[in-house]
C-alpha cells in the first residue's frame, strides 16, 4: 500500500502544478487584460505550434542516454508496441462511442447529448495527457511515444467522428482538414525521422543547439492549455457551468467509465508482451491509453462546437467543469489503474 499512496501523492501533485497554470488566465481576464480574441490567439498557438512541438520532441529529440536506451531496442519491438497501443486506442474510444449512442439514443435535446458524447470519447491525451505523462513517468521516452500514438488515434477519430458527432451529419467530414492537420503531418514527419535516425539531424552532435527550439515549444503545451482553461472559467457563469446535470453524466463516462473499460480492453494484450522485456516499460504500451482516457475531456469539443454550429454552451460548461474535476478524479483512477496492475512509481 506504501505505493499506491506515493502514486495518490504524486499524481495529486502533479495535478496541483497543472491547476496552478490556470490562475494567470483566471485573474488576467477578470482584470480584463485579455480581450474576446485572446483565447482564440491561444488555442492556436497551442494548436499550430505547441502540439507539433511536441511530436517533434516525443520522436526526434532525446539525451544521448535517451537515445543510447532507444536505439538498443529493435525496430521491431517498438513497431509491435506501438501496433498493440494502436489497437487498444481504437477498441477503447470505438467502444466508448457505441457505449454513448446507448445513453443517449432517447434522450430529448440531440445537440447537447451529441456534446455529452464527445466529452466521453474524446479526452485531453495531447495538450495535458503528453505533459502529464512526462511528469509521471520522469520524462520516460517510450511512455511518451505511446501516448503520441494514441494521440495519432485522437486526431483521425476527432475529426471524422467528432465532427459528426457535434453537427449529426456524415457530410460535414472534411478529408482534407484530417489530411492537413499540423498535429497529424507533424506525427508522420516525426515518425519518419524515428524510424530513419540517418535523416534526424535533431540527434546531430555538429548542430545539437537544433534541439532547443521543439523543446521549449514543447514545454509550453501544458501552461497554455491550463491559461486557457482558467480564461475559460473566467469568461463562463457559475449558473451556466455547474447546474446541467448532463455535464455530470458525461465526465462520469469521461473521468471513470473510461479509463476503466480502456483497462479491461488492454488486459488480453498483456501476456502478448511476454515477460522478456527489452525496453524495462512495457507496461505503458498498454497503460498509456488508459492514463490517456483518464484525462480531461477535449478542449476541441469547444471549438468544434464554435466552428460546426454545435452547442458551444453545453460544450463550454462539459468542457470547463470536468476538467475542474479531474483534479480530484486522476489521482483516484491512476492509483486505483496502478494498485490493480501491481505497478508501482
Amino acid at each position: 500500500m506504501g505505493n499506491v499512496a506515493e502514486i495518490f501523492v504524486k499524481v495529486l501533485l502533479i495535478m496541483a502544478v497543472l491547476a496552478a497554470f490556470a490562475v494567470p488566465g483566471f485573474a488576467l481576464k477578470k482584470l480584463k487584460m485579455i480581450g474576446e480574441g485572446g483565447t482564440l490567439t491561444l488555442s492556436n498557438l497551442l494548436l499550430y505550434v505547441c502540439q507539433p512541438a511536441l511530436a517533434i520532441k516525443a520522436f526526434c529529440v532525446f539525451s544521448e542516454d535517451d537515445w543510447a536506451y532507444i536505439k538498443a531496442i529493435e525496430k521491431t519491438v517498438i513497431l509491435k508496441n506501438f501496433g498493440i497501443t494502436l489497437a487498444i486506442s481504437v477498441a477503447a474510444m470505438g467502444l466508448m462511442l457505441a457505449l454513448c449512442k446507448l445513453i443517449f439514443i432517447k434522450a430529448k435535446d440531440k445537440s447537447a447529448a451529441n456534446v455529452y458524447s464527445f466529452v466521453a470519447v474524446f479526452s485531453n491525451c495531447g495538450f495535458f495527457g503528453i505533459p502529464f505523462v512526462e511528469m509521471f513517468t520522469g520524462g520516460n521516452p517510450l511512455a511518451t511515444m505511446y501516448m503520441m500514438v494514441f494521440n495519432v488515434v485522437f486526431t483521425v477519430m476527432c475529426w471524422t467522428v467528432g465532427v459528426v458527432l457535434i453537427t449529426g451529419n456524415l457530410k460535414d467530414i472534411k478529408i482534407k482538414k484530417l489530411v492537413l492537420n499540423p498535429a497529424l503531418i507533424s506525427i508522420v514527419i516525426a515518425l519518419v525521422f524515428f524510424f530513419v535516425p540517418q535523416i534526424n539531424f535533431f540527434m546531430f552532435d555538429e548542430v545539437a543547439e537544433l534541439r532547443i527550439f521543439p523543446q521549449y515549444l514543447a514545454y509550453m503545451t501544458a501552461p497554455l492549455s491550463m491559461i486557457i482553461v482558467g480564461i475559460r472559467i473566467a469568461e463562463t457563469p457559475a449558473k451556466q457551468l455547474f447546474c446541467k446535470k448532463g455535464v455530470y453524466l458525461a465526465g462520469g463516462l469521461r473521468l471513470i467509465i473510461a479509463p476503466f473499460l480502456t483497462l479491461v480492453i488492454s488486459l488480453p494484450f498483456w501476456g502478448i508482451l511476454g515477460s522478456g522485456v527489452e525496453s524495462g516499460f512495457e507496461e505503458y504500451v498498454y497503460l498509456a491509453p488508459v492514463i490517456a482516457m483518464t484525462m480531461s475531456p477535449a478542449a476541441s469539443v469547444v471549438a468544434m462546437a464554435e466552428t460546426f454550429g454545435g452547442d458551444k454552451e453545453t460544450a463550454t460548461a462539459a468542457f470547463v467543469t470536468n476538467t475542474i474535476i479531474s483534479i480530484v478524479t486522476i489521482p483516484l483512477v491512476i492509483m486505483a489503474v496502478m494498485a490493480i496492475c501491481g505497478l508501482s512509481v
